[in-house]
């Protein structure tokens, strides 16, 4: 792929578009290798999206947090893992991003990007020793971890949660994702004992989700002010609304040729089957709605015209357009699973890999919609947010 003299954000959409189909054929593979085949992190490299969000001043291409919503979701649109770990992977170097030069330096080494993991539950310990910490824990769902040279881990210190940068190569990668769905993501446990953590490499949490963050002092870049919570937590509506963008089009393909045994009839024929089309396209066009709407408030909210930490109440606003935009993704596409016949259970058929990554990822935490609205609702009734951290809301 050849680089123009300048990458633009549209470039960087236009490569994502390109690879949806190449992603929907290597689904299979991707299942079968528990990670992304090697060809697919060749593809994300040649297009630009891992040094997508890093600063102007280091080699990146430091995109808007809509230009980010876009790739992620095209992406998920070919392949829901594929879309999982390139937003993780743009936005983990982000994340480090954050961090003082020091950091910086020692991660990235001159290079304009670097692929890292992270994972927070459950969080590790962290022992204060001389010149850092010694950290222990076994953490979970550490996606794209077969992927990284680095991995972000979350331990408790004596003064709060710590995210402690450590290289892959010092922490035990435990293969434990055997999961029906999203099995490319490689969600694996990683394991840490009495591992050496430089102070300057062990960040406290507050500290790097801060709008004043190192990292936002160092460079120009804007999105370095958002925090942490802000952005992460996008992509998994985004993945959600990615697949259920591919159901409408799967589903569109293959209702043509089916039959109704009952009658001879075309399926496609049939009243039922535009409502249930009809519903299905507007639940996606709604989620679709309800997230740009959080976008714009995010973007809003932490641009430079606002120093301050937008209200509880316009958090929580932020928080249920999220989770729900992911929910009634979820529920487009189990419309259209539902009325697509059992064949597309036979292995290899896209749509029952879209039923199958769905099912896994509708029990994230973060599409918890009982628990996010409940949350939420606490908040814009002017209760306090219970034993909800306030740093993740």
């Amino acid at each position: 792929m050849t680089r123009p003299a300048v990458v633009t954000e549209y470039d960087l959409l236009a490569r994502a578009e390109e690879l949806v189909p190449v992603l929907r054929e290597r689904g299979p593979e991707g299942e079968r290798l528990g990670q992304l085949p090697p060809a697919t992190l060749a593809d994300f490299e040649a297009a630009e999206f891992f040094g997508a969000m890093r600063p102007a001043e280091v080699g990146g291409l430091e995109i808007g947090l809509k230009s980010f919503a876009a790739i992620t979701r095209t992406l998920a649109r070919g392949d829901a893992s594929a879309g999982w770990i390139g937003g993780f992977l743009m936005t983990h170097s982000w994340l480090l991003s954050k961090l003082s030069l020091e950091a910086q330096q020692d991660i990235f080494a001159g290079q304009p990007w670097v692929l890292a993991a992270a994972a927070a539950a459950p969080p590790g310990r962290a022992e204060r020793v001389a010149g850092g910490y010694r950290i222990s824990g076994r953490w979970r769902f550490a996606s794209g971890i077969m992927h990284s040279e680095w991995v972000v881990l979350m331990a408790m210190g004596e003064d709060g949660p710590l995210s402690c940068v450590v290289p892959v190569g010092s922490v035990t990668i435990h293969k434990t994702w055997n999961v029906p769905g999203m099995e490319a993501t490689g969600s694996n446990d990683v394991e840490a004992d009495g591992l050496f953590v430089p102070e300057h490499l062990a960040v406290g949490f507050a500290e790097a989700a801060a709008a004043d963050c190192p990292g936002a002092k160092a460079f120009g870049y804007p999105l370095l002010r958002y925090p942490m919570h802000r952005v992460l937590p996008l992509i998994h509506p985004l993945v959600a609304l990615g697949t259920a963008d591919a159901a409408l089009e799967l589903f569109r393909e293959g209702v043509g040729s089916r039959i109704r045994p009952q009658t001879g009839g075309r399926v496609i024929d049939e009243p039922m089957t535009h409502q249930l089309y009809g519903e299905a396209f507007h639940r996606v066009r709604t989620a679709d709605l309800v997230l740009n709407d959080a976008l714009d408030r995010i973007v809003f909210s932490y641009g430079p015209g606002n120093p301050e930490e937008p209200s509880l109440e316009s958090r929580a606003e932020i928080n249920l357009a999220v989770t729900a935009a992911g929910v009634m993704a979820f529920e487009a596409v189990d419309l259209l699973v539902r009325a697509s016949g059992a064949s597309i259970h036979r292995t290899g058929h896209p749509l029952d890999r879209i039923c199958r990554d769905t099912q896994v990822m509708r029990n994230h935490g973060m599409l918890d919609w009982r628990y996010v609205s409940s949350v939420g609702g606490r908040a814009l009734l002017g209760l306090s947010l219970g034993e909800h951290a306030e740093a993740l809301f």
